[in-house]
């Protein structure tokens, strides 16, 4: 018996001891021991990956700095800084001079990599912007695609989107005020808008008053990335084993089904855009397509460079619009309509100039400075946008953080820092935006990562904020819109992708509420 104990006691020991040693190790004598933050965060990622899992990402960017100041130990390898001097370092410049993307985006990746002998991973070159980490692949693909994607030549949708509010205002309207889920409509109008844009083509939700449940079932999809992200080695393994993809989903909770009968939009979407880019680069009598849409440009743009603009990137960048577009899109979308609506005086001020401004007509100021006040307490990313250190490292507020290291700037931590945004950065004052000393604008723009950072901003940005303005203009122009629920911040469910959740309101029209609408 006590033979018995004592091999049980000795492999217990076996087991434990190396972690005790690896514990104490990554505390007291790792690169990163000195650096502020949770002591839980330095033994393991599992801490963060916490955190995560309970959606807790927005109440956490809002604490960490404020506790334990500009740089912060977040995980066994990363940290997050906030400052002016941590996002010029990190992110101007492309790459931000040497700062490459992190090994978080291998999550986020649309293909399986090659490996190498070393262990190298290699990705095809597909187009795939979000986790390209290749500089110089990304260059070249940014600088083809962005005649496409200037203001100037998406002017020409604005009417396409028009047309979508009027559809979108006359089905609300048959709704009678009654009280609707905000996420799940602003999705419903982007999916819509996109589909009018990109495809000449609508899914049908406007008509159906439902996205069919594909809004909160890709948010479940964003809390499982953001989780695998943390662990890059469990995701590279999961490229090639899918068993570890679904045991290591399983351990975390967060593996989610899909309901029966569930028609995501993707379907279709790939569906058409295949069938028009075959029909339309076919070498025998190709079709020729009235439609004059955004993949028409597109598909303009690589019969006029088809050695550089190749058949994959059309192809992809076809489906990219909705894949990156739909989200990010709803996202802003919620967290504007939610700001101004709970805010009465910004409600009054939207609605005055969104009424007396013809559809169509000139772009209303006050409204732009809304959506963008909104985007910044309620960032679409709800975490550190993660780079790698270059050789020899970088010293930042008195630490020095190896090469190798990952580190990044939170948006919700650098959008509510007093230095940048002033003593009110935690309230919502779309009037900062008009600043002229200061905190101006000129400053708030600078170090601002509502469309990234540096070198790597969004290529849409000019195809969403054309978006954004022109909805929440019609909306405003329509209805009173009244908050019914707005959860508490520490509640608000944020993932890497972030959206403004549970959030519930009536959509009045303005001949039947009180004018200016608020809570």
């Amino acid at each position: 018996m006590w033979a018995l104990l004592r091999s049980l006691a000795y492999t217990l020991a076996a087991l434990i001891l190396p972690l005790v040693a690896l514990a104490t190790y990554r505390l007291t004598l790792h690169p990163l021991a000195r650096v502020p933050g949770p002591r839980a965060a330095a033994v393991s990622n599992a801490w963060l990956a916490w955190q995560v899992r309970g959606g807790r990402l927005l109440a956490l960017g809002k604490r960490l700095h404020k506790t334990y100041g500009p740089v912060v130990r977040v995980g066994v390898d990363e940290v997050w800084v906030c400052s002016k001097e941590g996002f010029a370092a990190v992110y101007v410049g492309l790459g931000g001079g040497g700062f490459e993307k992190g090994g978080f985006y291998l999550a986020t990746a649309l293909n399986k990599p090659e490996m190498d002998w070393t262990g190298g991973l290699h990705f095809p070159d597909t187009l795939d912007l979000l986790s390209e980490f290749d500089v110089k692949r990304y260059r070249l693909q940014r600088r083809l695609m962005g005649p496409v994607y200037q203001a100037a030549n998406l002017k020409k949708f604005e009417r396409a989107v028009d047309e979508v509010m009027e559809r979108a205002v006359a089905r609300l309207r048959e709704l009678d005020g009654a009280e609707v889920d905000l996420k799940e409509w602003m999705h419903i109008i982007t999916v819509e808008c996109l589909g009018a844009v990109v495809l000449s083509w609508s899914p049908g939700y406007i008509r159906n008053a439902s996205d069919g449940g594909t809004s909160a079932q890709g948010y479940l999809g964003w809390r499982r990335k953001t989780i695998f992200g943390l662990f890059p080695l469990v995701t590279t393994a999961s490229f090639f084993s899918k068993t570890v993809a679904r045991q290591f989903s399983n351990l975390w909770g967060v593996t989610f089904k899909t309901p029966r009968n569930f028609k995501p939009f993707f379907t279709p979407v790939y569906q058409k855009s295949s069938g028009r880019i075959t029909a339309a680069l076919r070498k025998i009598n190709p079709t020729t397509d009235p439609r004059k849409d955004l993949l028409a440009d597109l598909i303009n743009l690589h019969k006029s460079r088809p050695d550089e603009f190749t058949e994959p990137y059309l192809r992809r960048l076809a489906v990219t619009n909705f894949g990156a577009g739909h989200e990010t899109m709803t996202s802003a979308l919620t967290a504007a309509m939610a700001m101004i609506a709970s805010h009465a005086a910004a409600a009054r001020a939207v609605a005055a100039e969104s009424r007396n401004t013809a559809p169509g007509g000139s772009r209303c100021e006050y409204t732009a400075a809304s959506i963008r006040e909104a985007q910044r307490l309620h960032p679409v990313i709800g975490m550190a946008l993660p780079r790698r250190t270059p050789r020899g490292g970088v010293c930042l507020h008195g630490h020095f953080l190896p090469a190798g290291t990952t580190i990044g700037c939170n948006p919700v931590s650098l959008h509510r820092d007093e230095e940048i945004f002033g003593g009110d950065a935690d309230v919502f004052v779309p009037e900062r935006w008009f600043r002229d000393e200061g905190q101006g604008r000129g400053v708030i723009e600078r170090y601002n990562l509502t469309w990234g950072g540096g070198g790597r901003t969004c290529p849409g940005r000019n195809l969403a904020e054309m978006v954004l303005g022109r909805v929440v203009q019609g909306l405003w122009r329509e209805f009173d819109v009244r908050v019914v629920e707005m959860p508490p911040e520490e509640e608000v469910r944020y993932y890497f992708m972030a959206m403004l959740t549970d959030v519930r309101v009536r959509f009045v029209p303005v001949d039947e509420g009180v004018e200016g609408g608020g809570r």
